[in-house]
């Protein structure tokens, strides 16, 4: 395709960016910047990045197209310049080059259950089981080997990846008079509301009274333990390897890397951010950073640290 598709498509989507260079020129692919490979469109996020790959390529080299921080100083080649060169160039590689689920589909070996409602629009991959009082919204997407259980609402645009399990019991339990250990049944639900997107092998558990609630938005990596009752806000991001235990409170923009622990019942405040592999014992003011174990403040939350 030409580079004005491209500029064509990023103004229809309201993307703003200016453009320098031959409009006409063919872009056949993309490539990372330390691999960059002639006639393919590329990202340049820093003057550092860019000075990096001057230093290891044989020669300066004119791009066909590179996706270019504003305020980032090229000296040759096609560029689109944006202020969120981030999210322009994957936008870009999501609408040329992503692979799009075909709506409406069931993939061989699901087993869906006859209360479960899933909408026309939605996919749902193979060996799939959706039991109970399941609602699945418009145009999100179920991949492959998910189990989806009991009272679990899914909101419009979606996705879950391959190996998540949403509505299983949470852990809860309490010792009897002669030492042994009773079961708290959970009765409760999940919540998951619109544009949520939810890792590989990934737990949400149902909440014991209460729903579990996962707010517009939120971004869930792999490997993650969202316990009972547990409330994330819209916007937040919980990382690889987190856990977030039974009724604590992530609220909006917050950022949980990877690694870290947040104690049942703790509230983690707005726009603030857990460290890597930090305990959360107590509540966390609002745009605060903590870290270690047990976490404490280190300081305010900066813009480049999300």
């Amino acid at each position: 395709m030409k580079i004005a598709e491209i500029i064509k498509w990023l103004s229809a989507e309201r993307i703003e960016c200016s453009f320098w260079g031959d409009e006409q020129c063919e872009v056949t692919g993309f490539s990372s910047l330390g691999q960059y490979v002639d006639g393919t469109i590329t990202w340049i996020k820093s003057s550092d990045k860019y000075e990096e790959f001057l230093k290891n390529a044989s020669s300066n080299r004119m791009f066909t197209c590179a996706v270019v921080q504003n305020g980032v100083d090229i000296s040759e080649g096609n560029q689109i310049v944006c202020d969120n060169s981030k999210e322009a160039f994957f936008s870009i590689l999501e609408h040329f080059y992503g692979n799009k689920p075909i709506r409406g589909t069931v993939g061989k070996g699901t087993v869906i259950s006859e209360e479960a409602v899933i909408d026309s629009s939605a996919s749902v991959g193979c060996n799939c089981s959706i039991m109970g009082n399941v609602i699945v919204g418009k145009n999100s997407v179920i991949e492959n080997n998910v189990t989806i259980q009991g009272r679990v609402r899914i909101g419009n645009d979606c996705i879950i990846h391959s190996g998540a399990v949403i509505g299983g019991d949470g852990f809860g339990y309490y010792f009897l008079d002669d030492g042994t250990i009773g079961k708290v049944e959970h009765y409760g639900g999940v919540i998951i509301e619109d544009h949520v997107e939810i890792g590989c092998n990934t737990c949400v558990d149902r909440g014991t009274i209460d729903d579990t609630f996962i707010g517009r938005n939120a971004k869930i990596d792999n490997l993650v333990h969202i316990a009972h009752n547990v409330r994330i806000k819209e916007n937040a991001c919980v990382v690889a390897g987190a856990i977030v235990c039974g009724s604590a409170e992530l609220q909006e923009n917050s950022y949980v890397a990877p690694g870290g622990i947040v104690k049942n019942q703790v509230l983690v405040g707005k726009n603030a951010l857990v460290g890597l592999g930090a305990v959360v014992t107590n509540d966390i003011d609002e745009s605060m950073v903590v870290a270690g174990i047990p976490a404490k403040n280190i300081r305010k939350v900066r813009k480049e640290d999300k």
